[in-house]
Order: structure tokens, then sequence, then C-alpha cells
């Protein structure tokens, strides 16, 4: 009886030390580094409509667990929310000659049926949807909406390029930019105008500063 319950009182600690690594590795993982914030997104892919003859659909995934892969149809219009822990997206390119559009195409989301059925048909973009999560807090953005193109579509993948990038701040303006540079992400031109709310608060900080410090010292004169 001893025996067994010292191997239960073991194996209770043993379960509390690998949840606790478990927990704290999660809270590691979603720790914002000071003066960044987080950022809602969504992105989309401006030129869909010159491929009439082609559906685009991305594909959710986590490097985190508990999320089953989705799949949802995207269009030109709409830009398709991305977000959650670790998330990322897999665009594809599905010919509609491959595909029954009145049964294939369920939901109220528009997703296809029977994916994995689908996936020699299936068409892969080289390049996966990392969602920005983050942005400095001297910008205040609220959302970040990113714009792809469609460069080149054949029977084996899908090349998409960076467009633009438009930037909603917490102010409810909002600006666009294009990528001119390939990757390389245009900073919000905004920031200058962010960073000019904080500089009142702090120079009326040192004012109020400076006002109780004299004060202070003629106080320890008077004594």
């Amino acid at each position: 009886m001893r025996l067994f319950r010292k191997q239960s009182l073991i194996s209770i600690l043993f379960l509390g030390i690998l949840l606790t690594l478990f927990e704290s590795s999660l809270v590691k993982a979603d720790v914002i580094t000071p003066g960044m914030s987080r950022v809602s997104y969504c992105f989309k892919i401006t030129n869909i409509d010159k491929y009439p003859d082609y559906l685009f659909m991305v594909v959710e995934k986590s490097d985190g667990p508990r999320m089953t892969p989705r799949n949802r149809l995207l269009k030109s219009d709409e830009c398709h929310n991305l977000g959650g822990y670790r998330v990322y997206g897999e665009v594809y390119a599905l010919k509609k000659s491959d595909v029954d559009l009145k049964k294939d195409i369920i939901g109220e989301f528009e997703r296809l049926k029977d994916f994995e059925s689908k996936k020699d048909k299936l068409i892969p973009a080289t390049r996966r949807i990392n969602p920005i999560k983050r942005m400095k807090d001297i910008y205040q953005i609220d959302k970040v909406a990113m714009g792809y193109e469609v460069s080149e579509i054949n029977n084996r993948y899908l090349n998409l390029n960076n467009s633009s990038i438009t930037y909603f701040y917490k102010n409810n303006k909002s600006e666009t930019k294009a990528y001119l540079q390939g990757d390389k992400l245009p900073l919000p031109a905004s920031k200058n105008t962010a960073f000019l709310w904080y500089v009142p608060v702090f120079g009326m900080s040192l004012i109020g500063g400076a006002a109780y410090w004299r004060r202070l010292n003629k106080y320890k004169k008077a004594e």
C-alpha cells in the first residue's frame, strides 16, 4: 500500500512538472517585447480577377497545438483575417474545371469540400502567409492589411509577390504603402505624428517635476 501511494505521488509530481513546463513555454511564446503592441492582421490577393479560370484558397494552419487545418476561398474584394496562436496560411490555386462548383464548394464562408481528395489538383504557392503580429508602440497601429499579387501560375506552382500594405491607426486614420524594394516592409509614414502625442506629456512631466523640485528646495531653505 505504501509503495502504491509513493508511486502515485511520484506520478502526480511528474505530471505537475510537465504541465508547469508546458504552460511556461506557452507564456514565453506569447510574451510581448517592451515597446511593442499586438495588431490585427488580414491579407488579400488583389488581382484574383485576372485569373477567372482558377479558384484561390488559403489553408489556415498552426505550429501550436489544438488547431485543425481549415480552408477558405479567397476573393479579391475581401481581406481574409488571419490570427491566432502561431497561425499561418498556405495559399493554393485550383482550376475551376477540376471541381463541381455547386457540389464541392460549401458553407457560409465558402470552403472546398473534401480538401484532401483534391490535393493532387492543387497548385501551391511558393511562399506561405506569415501574419504581422506586433508593431512598435510609436506607430500606434491597430490593424495591418497585406496585399499580394499573383505574378505567375502554372500546373506546378503559384508565385505571390508583395504588393502593398495598409496601416490602420488607433486614431481611425489609415494609409496604404506600396512595396518598392522587394520584400522590404514599407514602414508607416505617420510614426513621427504618433510620437508627437508623447511630447506634450513628457514635457508637462518635466515641467511639473522641476516645479516640485524648486518648491521642495524652497521649503528646505525656509526650515
